[in-house]
């Protein structure tokens, strides 16, 4: 990885929570060749992780000595994943379409949502599909609305579709100048979505450049429009984030290499990673641990810089990297 001696030395002397880039690499795919796209976090621990490079979910627990990922399920009627998400501890949703990370324009009509059910005690789990999303384009960031609701976003139509996953039924439920591409980046406006406290859609517009949030109506229609809470930094964009309980945003800065938060009032402090390093190369999403060990980790997935190589050169494999929070200010 590319530190510094100047890192190396701060490291060593300050608090793990305190560093100035507190992380741990939990995983790292062999070669330079694995997009991890998403994750999601189960409540013994372990993230499930979906791949945009092969349509692939795995698992893995990143408290273990030694982490290791299983492969869960290939999802070979498509070619790459993108959202996943639960509506309970053994239940899971993932985006599955035709495309391609060079070119992220989905085959018409190919977009499905799978459902990932783990019995009891297994991790082997049955798989089905639990609805086919016919006119959706791109369909990028994945959260639950309510047990039968999804809301996910469309990055290339700039709305936010709701898929009942009882009957497959599917519907654009907002639609919002912030949501929606630009003409250099036509491709992916909104992209990653998240919920707080049922009534405020979060979500990053990486064609914008921003991060905003918009009131919703329990059905997921919005209640007024979308407001912006911040921008990114010139040179990099928002991917995907985690929220903590007071509206934070933690965001995955793409081609920033880093994590940034953002805070309520818009301001911006990167907290780990550096632009044109390897520690957080190219950063796609972004989850909180959910045990009493890790609660302030934030799980961070890369691409290894597959987009944007780390001094236009250098990629490396797909990462899960822990980044500890308790010395972000704020």
């Amino acid at each position: 990885m590319y530190h510094s001696k100047l890192a190396a030395l701060l490291y060593a002397i300050i608090p793990f929570g305190l560093a100035l880039d507190p992380t741990r690499l939990v995983y790292q795919f062999p070669g330079n060749d694995t997009w991890i796209e998403n994750l999601f976090v189960r409540p013994s621990g372990s993230l499930l992780i979906s791949l945009k490079t092969t349509p692939d979910v795995y698992l893995i627990d990143p408290l273990a000595q030694n982490p290791k990922p299983l492969l869960i399920h290939d999802f070979t009627a498509n070619t790459w994943l993108s959202g996943i998400t639960s509506t309970d501890a053994s239940t899971y949703y993932v985006i599955g379409a035709n495309a391609t990370w060079e070119d992220p324009s989905p085959t018409p009509g190919s977009t499905f949502i799978y459902r990932i059910h783990f019995p009891s005690s297994s991790s082997s789990p049955s798989i089905s599909i639990a609805a086919h999303v016919k006119d959706a384009v791109f369909l990028n960031g994945f959260l639950m609305l309510n047990p039968t609701t999804l809301l996910s976003s469309d990055s290339t139509l700039g709305v936010v579709w709701a898929i009942d996953i009882t009957t497959g039924a599917s519907r654009i439920v907002i639609k919002d100048p912030l949501f929606a591409p630009t003409p250099s980046n036509p491709k992916i406006g909104i992209n990653g979505i998240r919920l707080l406290n049922s009534h405020t859609l979060y979500f990053a517009n990486s064609a914008q450049l921003l991060l905003g949030k918009v009131p919703i109506h329990s059905n997921g229609t919005a209640v007024g429009g979308a407001v912006k809470i911040a921008s990114a930094t010139p040179g990099t964009y928002f991917d995907d984030f985690a929220l903590d309980r007071f509206g934070n945003a933690f965001v995955a800065t793409a081609s920033g290499d880093s994590v940034v938060k953002v805070m309520r009032n818009g301001s911006v402090q990167v907290i780990a990673g550096m632009e044109n390093t390897t520690e957080i190369a190219q950063p796609t999403s972004a989850q909180f641990g959910r045990t009493e060990e890790d609660s302030h980790v934030l799980y961070v997935t890369t691409t290894g810089g597959l987009k944007y190589p780390i001094d236009g050169h250098i990629v490396v494999g797909g990462q899960i990297v822990a980044v500890d929070t308790r010395g972000a200010a704020g």
